[in-house]
């Protein structure tokens, strides 16, 4: 019987494992890859910030620096969010935290899928299609997008005819015709139904994809051809041997309820992807740490307080911890407490969610004189008396001021928690 069994092994489930290996608990985790982290299903950017969130380090696996990003519109114009990072191997970060967490003291199963877990009067009992694999007394579920073990402990899980399909390619520099930055860019374009293209430099590759719900493949190819003067063919293998990878991603905001008792929910099984980027590495961590502290709770190792190390802590104890008036109290049950947290946050409210969608539903002209107004700035140094001299100009626009406010809202999180 072990104290903790973690069910995936990205980096919401790996956070969560070394969290509780280092408070000194048996912990077992599994993975339904064949190793942790390949393959890949990201674009591969992290931001700075969320290291220093999760109090993790900067290792290897962060192959170059960039400055931020940038929201280009259909015509090139940009909006900053000026948060800096790196390019990174995904699976390089994903196996390192999870390296962590086993030389912390956890047991990791790689190429297991959990498909079942039920209860007994002593805790948890998961089960692959062989039978038995572990008992617990706690359960962290992160088994990405898909629903199998939320369902199964009683929770709603992300819908699947609502998951956005991922997909990426990766061209030597000397192949396209494209400027090399020091940001990642995203292209938002009608023709991407609510989506986007992603152009991210690494050191002599760039990284292409696309999220979008009218063809994935069909998108990415026509920009790789029209934009970067490349036929789709002339991608190349990862790292790790793919000419392509991608997968399914969260779209509509977290899931109603994060825990129940005993189970707890963490990254991408939550929800916990930004509505604007998609990112969800650096939530996913979070969500993880969060995890980890109820669970030390429970099994008497720690008490519910949010981490001292983390950026947010003074932000959380402010604006979102007392949002509605009092302080969590610290007798509150742990999976109540985590849920409550959880919902606290300021990438999981919903008005946040719905704030972050609207830059979707913008129409290609709209889209343009939003670059026009920015023209490469920040999102939070919104030239007043250039977009009063558009509306003026324009003033069938002036209904859209206000939904114009709500993204800018919504890119002060995406900044911050976004990638």
């Amino acid at each position: 019987m072990y104290d903790v069994a973690v069910v995936g092994q990205g980096p919401a489930g790996g956070m969560a494992a070394l969290r509780l290996a280092e408070a000194g608990h048996s912990v077992v985790t599994f993975d339904r890859k064949r190793r942790v982290g390949d393959p890949v299903h990201c674009g591969e950017g992290l931001g700075k910030i969320a290291l220093k969130n999760a109090d993790y380090p900067v290792g290897d696996w962060a192959i170059r620096s960039v400055e931020g990003n940038r929201i280009r519109m259909p015509n090139g114009k940009s909006v900053g969010l000026m948060s800096p990072g790196y390019s990174i191997h995904r699976w390089g970060l994903d196996q390192s935290i999870s390296d962590d967490a086993v030389e912390a003291g956890a047991t990791r199963h790689e190429g297991v899928r959990v498909t079942k877990v039920n209860r007994d009067k002593d805790g948890w009992i998961l089960s692959s299609k062989d039978g038995e694999v572990a008992k617990a007394k706690q359960l962290v579920v992160a088994e990405g997008r898909v629903p199998n073990i939320v369902t199964q402990i009683g929770l709603q899980g992300n819908e699947k005819l609502r998951l956005l399909p991922g997909l990426q390619y990766k061209f030597k520099r000397e192949d396209v015709d494209f400027p090399d930055t020091d940001y990642f860019d995203f292209y938002i374009n009608p023709r991407y139904a609510d989506g986007y293209i992603w152009v991210f430099p690494r050191n002599d590759i760039f990284n292409v994809g696309i999220v979008a719900t009218n063809g994935a493949k069909a998108g990415l190819d026509y920009f790789c051809r029209e934009h970067m003067s490349v036929e789709p063919d002339k991608r190349v293998e990862s790292e790790i041997g793919h000419r392509q990878n991608g997968g399914l991603i969260p779209r509509d905001g977290p899931i109603p309820i994060f825990s129940t008792k005993d189970a707890y929910v963490v990254g991408d099984a939550a929800g916990l992807t930004n509505p604007i980027t998609k990112g969800g590495v650096h939530v996913g961590m979070l969500s993880g740490q969060y995890a980890a502290i109820a669970i030390q709770n429970e099994l008497g190792t720690g008490k519910l307080s949010p981490p001292s190390h983390s950026v947010n802590c003074h932000e959380l104890r402010g604006q979102y911890w007392e949002k509605s008036g009092k302080a969590l109290h610290p007798d509150l049950e742990s999976h109540i407490w985590y849920d409550r947290i959880m919902k606290r946050q300021p990438w999981t409210q919903q008005k946040f969610v719905d704030q972050s969608k609207l830059i979707y539903s913008l129409d290609k002209r709209i889209l343009n004189l939003i670059g026009e107004i920015y023209d490469g700035n920040n999102y939070s140094k919104l030239p007043w008396f250039k977009m009063l001299g558009v509306l003026v100009r324009n003033p069938d626009l002036l209904p859209m001021a206000g939904k114009l406010l709500k993204i800018k809202s919504s890119l002060k999180v995406t900044e911050t928690y976004g990638w």
